[in-house]
């Protein structure tokens, strides 16, 4: 097995609190979010969250990837018994780590949000679902992609909002924006922040 004791414990997390998880391939330009079924045969099994218009490129991709909270996965290859997604232990690289970092997330029925004010016209004041978050930075969830979320663009006092209460007050700039699809099959896009003067 090429991951390491940790990097397994992070896995069997995962199945037992049914965290959701994002899968994707890459001849595929979206994001499955799904959950990890069990561990079994030497297997990550995932619940199979891929439509139907997609199969065919997830198929021809040469590289899979697993990212689990703050942990990113790769496989050369998948299989499938039938249902499930299949993802081999055997030959699963750690491609991306940033545990120092730990990394919580969070569902809608938890409350938790980021509340901004747009910094294009300086106005509009933006409150969106936030999906994970930690110590140095957090991403949201937002119905489609937009100019706005352009990776560099800084955003100022962003409020953390918990059932109701304001938790914290930072400076931020975007690093990402990509689509998933959540495990119901309906669209978002996931936008990541980086904080500005993290201690």
């Amino acid at each position: 097995m090429s991951i390491d004791e940790a990097s397994l414990e992070l896995i069997q997390e995962c199945v037992q609190r049914k965290s959701p998880v994002f899968f994707s391939a890459s001849e595929v330009n979206i994001v499955f979010q799904t959950y990890i079924m069990v561990i079994k045969n030497r297997s990550i099994v995932l619940a199979n969250t891929v439509p139907p218009e997609h199969i065919t490129g997830v198929a021809q991709s040469q590289q899979y990837f697993l990212k689990i909270h703050s942990v990113r996965f790769v496989s050369d290859r998948i299989t499938t018994d039938g249902v499930h997604i299949l993802f081999p232990l055997e030959g699963l690289r750690l491609i991306e780590d940033s545990r120092s970092a730990k990394r919580f997330m969070f569902d809608a029925s938890e409350r938790v949000v980021m509340e901004v004010v747009n910094p294009i016209d300086q106005e509009t004041v933006l409150r969106k679902a936030i999906l994970d978050m930690s110590t140095t930075g957090l991403s949201i969830r937002t119905p489609m992609q937009s100019k706005l979320y352009t990776p560099g663009q800084r955003f100022e006092k962003m409020k953390i909002i918990m059932d109701g209460k304001v938790y914290n007050e930072v400076d931020g700039h975007v690093v990402y924006q990509q689509t998933f699809l959540n495990q119901k099959g309906k669209s978002y896009c996931q936008v990541g922040f980086k904080f500005d003067n993290v201690p």
